[in-house]
């Protein structure tokens, strides 16, 4: 049943005409979960808000999360933050006074070495934590990536619409050929890694070839040509490059 539910995305995502059809999904996926950090039941429950001890929010998701209308919801897990923010400030603070006391200095190395291990797994700084609508958006695009590679594997319908695909973005197109290891059949593995090196050569070359015929344009001498499929070149070819940017445009 699992496995279905991420099925149908990635069937429907194929069948676009798009440079990346993970890119594609997501940004469903980081639309659901935006929206689903903002509403009123998450923000006040108690799980969430601890979980925030150990997270922050990337510039580009916080840019995200204040677009939505929602400036309350937002305000409110700021407010979490920042609390915990304090806090921490002080408690550093508290352990940076020096103390020339030879029994204080022994006690305190002690105690850091409890502290560390007890946080080891833990991110304090908001320097060092990880964006928690990162974090969450990658573990859901890793069981897409996977579901994939299985659908290719086990459907032969699924297999012609990867074929006349356009291939991935960078970042997808890595991340698909590092799972690839999750076939357990040579033969299906060297024949997938080859199909998908062959598609996303091909259209590499495809985009140049555009992005060349739109550079040509901007020369007086080609002003009264076609554009033919080059006019928006640029924004498909970054697309392959970094994935999908087009809704920060």
């Amino acid at each position: 049943m699992k496995e279905e539910i991420f099925a149908i995305p990635l069937w429907d995502a194929f069948r676009k005409d798009t440079e990346c059809p993970l890119c594609a999904i997501q940004m469903d996926v980081e639309k659901r979960y935006i929206e689903s950090v903002l509403d009123g039941e998450t923000v006040m429950d108690w799980e969430f808000n601890n979980k925030l001890k150990n997270y922050t929010f990337c510039e580009k998701h916080f840019r995200k999360l204040f677009e939505y209308p929602d400036k309350l919801g937002l305000a409110l897990i700021v407010e979490k933050l920042l609390t915990y923010e304090m806090k921490y400030l002080e408690q550093i603070k508290r352990e940076s006074k020096p103390d020339c006391s030879f029994r204080f200095q022994i006690i305190r190395k002690a105690r850091d070495k409890m502290f560390r291990k007890r946080n080891s797994n833990e991110r304090n700084l908001s320097t060092d934590k990880q964006c928690y609508l990162c974090k969450h958006i990658e573990e859901t695009m890793s069981v897409y990536t996977e579901t994939l590679i299985n659908l290719w594997e086990k459907n032969k319908e699924f297999r012609t619409l990867y074929e006349s695909s356009k291939g991935y973005c960078h970042r997808h197109f890595h991340s698909v050929i590092n799972l690839s290891n999750k076939l357990v059949d040579k033969l299906a593995k060297e024949k997938f890694l080859d199909l998908s090196f062959k598609i996303q050569q091909e259209n590499m070359r495809r985009l140049n070839e555009e992005l060349k015929w739109f550079i040509k344009k901007f020369d007086y001498r080609f002003a009264s040509e076609p554009w033919k499929t080059s006019k928006d070149s640029l924004s498909r070819s970054i697309i392959k490059i970094t994935g999908n940017f087009t809704d920060r445009l």
